[in-house]
């Protein structure tokens, strides 16, 4: 059985928070003129500005335990097709074989019952952990439960909040913050007057938590925005299902003029929709992981204008380095945050977004490792 960990609660959106947002939203005075809508603007342009500077600091930890040789881990992406999800297994695998460890991707396709099964198979391969891209700790148990039992490390990228007894640990930025961030941007493109379609995929904790920071964003910077309609896909219809289903939702609210898709692989899926739409010229997308395509749509001003990114081959790096504490029967907290950035095309550097930093440089040192 692993050791117990210290644990350092994740923030959550609690009834408190939540009744607090709303409070400031109903007590925020007008400005000069009175304008509670010019005074939201305005404080979301502010809120906004912060998280479009570039970073500065690559900000790892000062020391690391030596790195444990000869480790087996199990990649097991959300979906393969969908390319933040690739992406994080694609540079785990990389960080793995610069320390000399051996990864086995297996790929559930979006598929929980598959997902539980990749437990199982890593649990006969006697594999050492598990690293997971947006896994939901509820839909992979019990399976979850099994692997613990069988000493296997178990570490989340973009998870969300799970339960004790779940992962080890999830390395993440805040989604909350995160969607706060994407609900003021949609309040400053729309100028306070956005109709606003919102794409939710609430099977992942994660983009439960997003869904409510735009909402509670909206509430507090936009009260002359409107929320047109708000509905709900899974990602193992992405490519299917969902594209009809907003084809519906558009077509029955004509006067959408800016949507909110969950993550990019959703924005994409749906891009095609609008750009074919009679209203598609003046519809405005907004997402959130900084993938190449994504970003490459706010680059040439197609459709997407904004992209809440997170470096996630970084994250991928950050979560190798606490399974290695783990593997050293360090104690890892319940959540590492990664960092995040709002991008526009007025800040677009890299694609996808490399962090600003030379993070790899730094995790190789802090390693002891070569590329």
């Amino acid at each position: 059985m692993p050791l117990p960990r210290s644990r350092a609660p994740l923030a959550l959106l609690t009834v408190a928070t939540l009744t607090a947002v709303l409070s400031a939203c109903s007590s925020s005075s007008a400005g000069p003129s009175g304008d509670f809508s010019a005074t939201g603007l305005q404080e979301a342009t502010t809120f906004v500005a912060k998280y479009q500077a570039n970073l500065t600091s690559a900000g790892i930890p000062a020391s690391s335990p030596p790195v444990q040789p000869g480790r087996l881990i199990i990649t097991v992406p959300c979906s393969y097709a969908a390319e933040n999800c690739k992406r994080g297994v694609d540079a785990f695998a990389e960080a793995a074989k610069t320390v000399g460890w051996k990864t086995k991707m297996i790929d559930p396709a979006g598929d929980p019952d598959k997902a539980r099964a990749a437990v199982g198979t890593a649990i006969r391969l006697k594999a050492d952990g598990i690293f997971f891209v947006a896994g939901s700790g509820d839909q992979l148990q019990p399976a979850l439960n099994d692997a613990r039992a069988a000493g296997l490390a178990l570490v989340d990228l973009d998870g969300g909040p799970f339960k004790e007894g779940q992962f080890d640990t999830t390395v993440e930025p805040d989604g909350y913050e995160y969607g706060l961030v994407m609900g003021a941007q949609m309040t400053v493109a729309t100028k306070g007057k956005g109709k606003i379609m919102l794409v939710n995929d609430p099977e992942f904790p994660s983009v439960v938590q997003y869904h409510a920071g735009v909402l509670a964003a909206l509430k507090k910077y936009c009260p002359g925005c409107e929320v047109t309609d708000d509905i709900s896909y899974q990602i193992a219809g992405l490519s299917t299902s969902l594209p009809t289903q907003f084809q519906a939702a558009l077509t029955a609210h004509p006067n959408t003029d800016m949507v909110w898709a969950a993550y990019d692989a959703a924005a994409s899926a749906i891009l095609p929709v609008i750009q074919r739409s009679t209203n598609g010229g003046k519809i405005q997308l907004v997402s959130s992981d900084g993938n190449a395509a994504n970003l490459g749509y706010i680059k040439a001003g197609q459709v997407q204008t904004a992209d809440v990114a997170a470096p996630t081959e970084w994250a991928a790096y950050q979560s190798l380095d606490q399974m290695n504490r783990i593997f050293n029967k360090q104690d890892v907290p319940l959540s590492v945050p990664s960092p995040f950035k709002l991008i526009t095309k007025d800040n677009l550097t890299t694609i996808p977004w490399d962090g600003d930093v030379d993070w790899r440089s730094a995790y190789l040192k802090l390693w002891q490792a070569k590329a």
